[in-house]
């Protein structure tokens, strides 16, 4: 028996160790690669938190805050959409308190003007909004327009949407009197002791926070104050968004279910992005967050209680993140695959130079913000305000995609182009 014993305690300890030598090879590979990835990409700072059995096993905050800055550890980011995941956990934490429900019409507290007398109004759920089920577009302004409609009857398609959870914000305050920043902060942040998860306010560390920059890294002439808001502009470091991510692993069921298909394995559950049907069993949440100079990632696996938290300031962010959750989770690649994966097989052609020639300008959304569209190769490169500067190949006259991502851009007419994300329109802009 003793001698069986001592068996098992050492293939244990061989496991132990055989773990942790991996693990210390990711950390010694991104140590090395992470730099050479920030060159090449034009990104000063990239900031990674690892997750292990629960726990925040590593944090690392790379380059510069802006030109001459160092990044500390305790770096600051706006972290963009993955606001609205902490919204939800907000939420989903007030139903648990038996303070609101998921399934009452929220037109029983507030109406946006815009859409009143709509039959729709009274359809609207805070399950439909988590689940991006609300049929609003992204944002109000994205098709020219500046004011809500909705684009589909709520609850019958899935739609990612900004002003849905804008338009639970409202619903909130107008239920609880209180502001939004007021009640994530009670109900969520200060029990879970997170100090440095906040939306803008004149007491910010503001010598802590990473400033946005474009894609050729330069910076962004952009003020860092910013309304609250429960789609965007929260404020956090990696690890508290690290700490997040562990509480909603060990809240798991909470947020597991699929409540609308995407596509594929792709799902969206209460505030989180539902990847499915990977290795072991596992699954995992996600969710990013992509705005003027910024780009985060966020991935939990809840049945190993591992993940990955990663922020970036930099418009090109999005590409060294692709890397380094690669390199970091045995899963990486299988999980970003199952995200980024079209619908559809894109096929490049040849174009005529005069024809790409011919696209080639500056583009304006209604908003203000500005696309450069270039010429590049047999292809047209795209750069501008919040935009990664990427290549994009033609599969059609009209038509160019981008490799590895399930992003397309269409030229409609000689002034007008418009951008697709997972096959559906999320921006027109028109010709300067």
């Amino acid at each position: 028996m003793k001698t069986k014993l001592i068996i098992f305690l050492a293939a244990m300890f061989g496991l132990i160790t055989i773990t942790k030598a991996q693990q210390d090879t990711v950390r010694l590979g991104l140590l090395r690669d992470i730099p050479h990835w920030m060159a090449e990409y034009h990104v000063p700072c990239v900031g990674v938190g690892l997750i292990e059995n629960g726990r925040v096993k590593w944090v690392n905050n790379f380059g510069n805050l802006q030109d001459g800055h160092p990044a500390p550890n305790n770096t600051l980011f706006n972290i963009a959409s993955q606001t609205k995941p902490v919204v939800a956990m907000l939420v989903v934490k007030l139903v648990q308190d038996r303070k609101w429900d998921m399934d009452e019409p929220l037109s029983h507290y507030w109406i946006d003007p815009d859409i009143a007398g709509n039959p729709f109004t009274s359809k609207l759920t805070t399950r439909l909004v988590l689940s991006h089920q609300t049929g609003f577009p992204n944002w109000r302004s994205d098709n020219g327009e500046n004011k809500l409609h909705f684009n589909f009857e709520p609850g019958t398609k899935f739609g990612y949407s900004g002003e849905g959870f804008e338009y639970l914000r409202k619903t909130l305050e107008a239920k609880f009197h209180k502001p939004l920043n007021f009640l994530l902060d009670s109900v969520l942040l200060k029990p879970l002791g997170l100090e440095d998860t906040q939306y803008w306010s004149e007491n910010l560390d503001k010598p802590r926070f990473a400033m946005w920059h474009n894609g050729q890294g330069n910076l962004y002439p952009t003020s860092i104050q910013t309304s609250v808001n429960a789609a965007d502009d929260l404020i956090s470091s990696i690890e508290d968004y690290c700490k997040l991510g562990i509480y909603a692993m060990n809240n798991a069921s909470l947020y597991a279910k699929p409540e609308v298909k995407v596509k594929g394995n792709y799902f969206r559950g209460l505030g989180w992005g539902l990847v499915q049907n990977l290795p072991d069993g596992e699954y995992a949440f996600e969710h990013g967050g992509s705005d003027i100079g910024v780009r985060t990632m966020a991935i939990f696996l809840p049945k190993s209680k591992n993940g990955i938290v990663v922020m970036t300031n930099g418009d090109n962010g999005m590409f060294i993140i692709d890397r380094i959750i690669k390199c970091a989770l045995v899963a990486g690649n299988q999980i970003l695959g199952i995200m980024n994966k079209t619908e559809n097989t894109h096929k490049r052609i040849m174009l005529p130079e005069n024809i790409i020639q011919s696209y080639a300008g500056i583009y304006e959304q209604n908003n203000g913000k500005i696309m450069k569209v270039e010429h590049e190769g047999n292809g047209i490169k795209v750069s501008g305000d919040g935009l990664p500067t990427a290549i994009l190949s033609p599969e059609s006259t009209t038509k160019f995609f981008l490799e590895g991502y399930d992003v397309q851009l269409e030229f409609t007419d000689a002034s007008s182009l418009i951008v697709y994300e997972n096959g559906k329109q999320v921006m027109k802009m028109n010709r300067k």
